[in-house]
C-alpha cells in the first residue's frame, strides 16, 4: 500500500527520528521546557504531506495533500527561514526559551526541510504512477506523436509564445526581477563564434501551468516543458546546449524599516522593497547543467564568487549549498490548480464527495431576515459544514434594509471581488454610515487590502487602518437597526476571517446575536479602533490588555479547583500555542492536578508528557479534509467537562505572545445556553473522540498518528448539523 511505502522509506533512515526527521538533541534540547516554533511548524507541514500516503482519500485529495504541504513548506520559507536570516545578519546568536540559537535553528530546519522536499517529490511520483491507472498522465512533448506534437505546437504558437519575453543576460542587458515563486526557464547557448550566451525567460502567472492535451482520458504538459521543447524559436544565431527551469522564493518580510502616520504609504511602501528582497530559496530542476547553476545563484545573488570559487576547489556541486536545492518538478504547490479547474470534474470520484454546507432550520424556515431569525435567540454557524452566503446575505440585507443606520466592520483578509466588500460600499451609497477597519499588513495579502481599500474610500466608506504597531486581527461586523422608537445593534463574532472562498475550507465558528451589553463593548471596541481610546467592557475581553492576564486567571482558578478537590478540566482548541508565559502556566496546571486537552492544530512549543511538569497533558493536532481554524477555550469551573455550567469562549486570538501583546483581538464568553451545548457538547466533544485524522503529540517533539479508530470530527460535524440552527 502507498502508506506503508512512503514510511517504509521514512523510517529506513535509522539516523533521524522518524515522525519529525529531526535528531533529539536538535529539536529538542536537553532540559529544555519548551519545543521549537520552527521545527513544530514544519512537523506540521510533514503531517499534511503524510495524509498523501492516507489510503482513506481519493487519489487526487492525495495529491492535494502534495501540494498543500509544499505550498506551506514555501511560505515557511519566505517567513520563518527569512527571519533566521535576518537574525544572523544582523549578528544575534541568543538563544530562545526552547535552548536553539538561530544558527542552530537553521541548520535543524534546513536539514528537516530538503527531506521533506524529498519526500513531496516521492510522494509525488508514486501518486502520478497510480494516476496512470486512471489514465490520467503527464506528458513529455518528447513522448508525443507527431499529430500531437502539431497540435500542441499550434497552441504554444498561438497562445504562449505572443504572451512571453525573452531576456538575454549579457554585460549590457542585466539580470531581470523575477518574482518570489514565480518560475523561469533558462538557456544556455553558443553564438557562432563561440561567445557563451545565457537567455531567460520569465513565465507569466497568467499562463495556466498545466496545459490539456486532446485525446482520451487527461493528458497534459507542463508551460515550462513546452517552453523548453521549442526553446530554438527564441534562438536565431546561437545553438542551444542545455535548458532549464529555476523558482525562487523571496524574504516575505513587508521591510517596514520606517513607520509612518500613514498607514496606507507605509504598507504601499513595503510592498515595493519586497519586490527586491533577498532570495531565501533556490529551486533548479535537475536537468539544469552545473555551468547554468552557477550563472543563475550567482546572477541573483544567492551565492557570491567567493562562495562559488570555495565550492569549486572542494569539488562540490553547487547544490551543497543551504540556499539551493535541485528537484525534479518544481512548483508542487501549484497542482491544487490543476485538480480544482480540470481534474475534479472530469474525475469525481477521484476526489471527496462534494460537500454542499446546509442552512439551518431557523433560517430555511424563517420568512424574514438574520434580524427576526435572531430577535428569540443567538445562532452559532459553523463553516464550512453552515452556509457562509449566510453571512453574506446579513450584509447585504442590512446594507438595504431602510432601518440600518450605520455598519462597521473588521476586514483582515477576504478576496478582490468580495460580496461582502460589495455590500459594505452599496450600504454607504445607500446612504448609511459604514466603517471598515482594514488591517492592510495581513500577510500576503497587503496588496489585495490596499486595493479594495481604496475603492472602498471612493465610494463614501469610513475606512480606518487600525492602530500603528498593532495588527487588527479580531472579527467583528456591528450593525445599528432602528427599531420602533429604539436602536438595536446586531452583531457578528467570529474566528475567522470574511473570506467566502476561505470558508469552503477552514472550519471556523460565527456568532450573531442582539445582546445589548454584548452590542455595547463591540462599539466600545471600534471606538478603539478608530479614537484608540477602550472604554471598559462588560463581556468582551481584549488584547493587548486584559486577554493574556484573563486567560491566566481562568487556568489559577482551574488549580484551585483541583487544590479544593473539586473537578478541574481545560479543554482548548488553537492554531498555535507558543506564549512561554501561558505555557508555564499550562505546567503549573498539569503539575496541580487539572486535566489539560489541546487540539493545537499547527505549531505547539508545550511538551506534553514530561513526569512532574505536564504528564496531565495531551496535545493532539487534526490533519483533515478541512482545515482547523477556530478557537474555542473551556474551563470546567469546578465540574467534570463538558458540563452545563463550564466556562466557555470563543476567540479570533491564538496562544502565541503576537495575539496577546501585539494584536487587537477579542475573546467572547457564550453565555446562550443552546450555544454552549453546540460548541461544548458537540464540536469539542467531537474533536476530543477524533482517531482517524488525529496526531498525538510526544515528549520528544514528535507526532504520531492516533491508533487506528473509526470516528472523524469532520465527518460527524457534516452528518449533524448544530443544534442552535433547529428549530426548538
Amino acid at each position: 500500500m502507498l502508506w506503508k511505502k512512503i514510511r517504509w522509506w521514512r523510517s529506513s533512515k535509522p539516523t533521524e527520528a522518524t515522525a519529525t526527521g529531526l535528531a533529539h538533541e536538535e529539536a529538542a534540547p536537553r532540559g529544555s521546557r519548551y519545543l521549537n516554533q520552527e521545527l513544530s511548524d514544519l512537523a506540521f507541514i510533514d503531517r499534511v504531506l503524510q495524509e498523501s500516503a492516507n489510503p482513506a482519500h481519493p487519489a487526487l485529495e492525495r495529491l492535494r495533500f502534495v501540494s498543500l504541504s509544499a505550498a506551506n513548506l514555501d511560505q515557511f520559507y519566505t517567513v520563518r527561514v527569512a527571519n533566521l536570516h535576518r537574525k544572523i545578519d544582523a549578528g544575534d546568536s541568543s538563544s530562545g526559551v526552547d535552548g536553539l540559537s538561530p544558527q542552530q535553528q537553521l541548520r535543524a530546519v534546513n536539514a528537516k526541510a530538503d527531506r521533506l522536499l524529498a519526500d513531496q517529490q516521492l510522494a509525488w511520483i508514486q501518486i502520478r504512477d497510480e494516476l496512470l491507472g486512471h489514465n490520467i498522465r503527464l506528458i513529455s512533448p518528447g513522448d508525443l506523436s507527431t499529430a500531437e506534437l502539431t497540435d500542441v505546437q499550434q497552441h504554444f504558437e498561438r497562445n504562449v509564445l505572443p504572451v512571453l519575453s525573452p531576456f538575454i543576460i549579457d554585460r549590457e542587458h542585466p539580470f531581470p526581477y523575477i518574482p518570489s515563486g514565480g518560475l523561469c526557464v533558462v538557456a544556455e547557448g553558443k553564438r557562432n563564434l563561440g561567445q557563451q550566451t545565457h537567455l531567460l525567460i520569465p513565465i507569466p502567472s497568467s499562463l495556466p501551468r498545466f496545459i490539456a492535451l486532446p485525446g482520451e482520458g487527461f493528458a497534459f504538459v507542463t508551460i515550462e516543458a513546452l517552453i523548453i521543447h521549442f526553446i530554438d524559436a527564441f534562438f536565431s544565431n546561437a545553438q542551444v546546449q542545455t535548458c532549464g527551469t529555476f523558482q525562487i522564493l523571496r524574504d516575505n518580510e513587508l521591510a517596514l524599516e520606517e513607520r509612518f502616520d500613514d498607514l496606507m504609504q507605509m504598507v504601499e511602501t513595503g510592498l515595493k522593497k519586497r519586490e527586491t528582497a533577498n532570495v531565501i530559496r533556490l529551486k533548479i530542476s535537475e536537468e539544469m547543467s552545473e555551468h547554468a547553476r552557477i550563472f543563475i545563484a550567482e546572477s541573483l545573488g544567492v551565492l557570491s564568487k567567493t562562495e562559488i570559487e570555495h565550492l569549486k576547489e572542494q569539488d562540490l556541486p553547487i547544490a551543497t549549498s543551504e540556499y539551493i536545492l535541485i528537484d525534479s518538478l518544481l512548483g508542487l504547490g501549484g497542482m491544487q490548480t490543476l485538480i480544482d479547474t480540470s481534474l475534479a470534474q472530469e474525475y469525481p470520484a477521484l476526489v471527496f464527495t462534494p460537500h454542499t454546507p446546509s442552512v439551518p432550520e431557523r433560517i430555511s424556515l424563517a420568512d424574514g431576515t438574520l434580524f427576526d431569525v435572531t430577535s428569540d435567540h443567538d445562532l452559532l454557524l459553523h463553516w464550512p459544514y453552515d452556509d457562509f452566503g449566510i453571512l453574506v446575505n446579513f450584509i447585504q440585507q442590512a446594507a438595504v434594509d431602510a432601518k440600518v443606520t450605520a455598519i462597521k466592520q473588521t476586514l483582515y483578509r477576504t478576496n478582490d471581488d468580495s460580496p461582502i466588500v460589495a455590500a459594505l460600499i452599496d450600504a454607504a451609497e445607500r446612504g448609511k454610515a459604514v466603517t471598515a477597519v482594514i488591517e492592510l499588513e495581513a500577510r500576503d495579502d497587503e496588496s489585495a487590502n490596499v486595493r479594495f481599500a481604496k475603492r472602498m474610500e471612493a465610494a463614501g466608506v469610513q475606512i480606518v487602518y487600525g492602530i500603528v504597531g498593532l495588527k487588527v486581527h479580531c472579527k467583528m461586523t456591528l450593525v445599528v437597526r432602528r427599531e420602533g422608537d429604539d436602536s438595536v445593534i446586531y452583531t457578528h463574532l467570529g474566528t475567522g476571517n470574511y473570506h467566502p472562498r476561505n470558508a469552503r475550507s477552514y472550519t471556523d465558528l460565527a456568532l450573531f446575536t442582539n445582546d445589548p451589553a454584548l452590542g455595547r463593548d463591540v462599539n466600545n471596541v471600534f471606538n478603539y479602533l478608530t479614537s484608540g481610546n477602550l472604554m471598559a467592557c462588560q463581556q468582551l475581553t481584549v488584547s493587548p490588555g486584559s486577554l493574556r492576564p484573563n486567560i491566566m486567571a481562568l487556568i489559577d482558578r482551574e488549580i484551585e479547583n483541583s487544590q479544593a478537590g473539586r473537578a478541574a478540566e481545560i479543554w482548548v482548541k488553537l492554531n498555535s500555542l507558543t506564549d512561554p508565559e501561558i505555557i508555564d502556566k499550562l505546567y503549573e496546571a498539569s503539575n496541580k492536578g487539572v486535566k489539560i486537552d489541546l487540539t493545537v492544530r499547527r505549531h505547539c512549543c508545550l511538551r506534553p508528557g514530561v513526569a512532574g511538569l505536564s504528564e496531565n497533558i495531551t496535545v493532539r493536532s487534526i490533519v483533515g479534509r478541512f482545515l482547523e481554524h477556530s478557537r474555542i477555550y473551556c474551563f470546567a469551573n469546578g465540574h467534570a467537562l463538558p458540563h452545563p455550567k463550564a466556562l466557555v469562549f470563543l476567540s479570533s486570538a491564538d496562544w502565541m505572545k503576537r495575539n496577546l501583546d501585539e494584536r487587537v483581538e477579542v475573546m467572547v464568553p457564550i453565555l446562550d445556553a443552546i450555544i454552549h451545548r453546540q460548541i461544548l457538547d458537540e464540536v469539542m466533544v467531537a474533536n476530543t473522540r477524533d482517531t482517524m485524522q488525529s496526531w498525538i503529540l510526544s515528549v520528544d517533539g514528535t507526532y504520531e498518528r492516533s491508533p487506528d479508530g473509526d470516528f472523524s470530527a469532520q465527518q460527524w460535524l457534516i452528518e449533524n448539523p448544530g443544534i442552535s440552527g433547529r428549530c426548538q
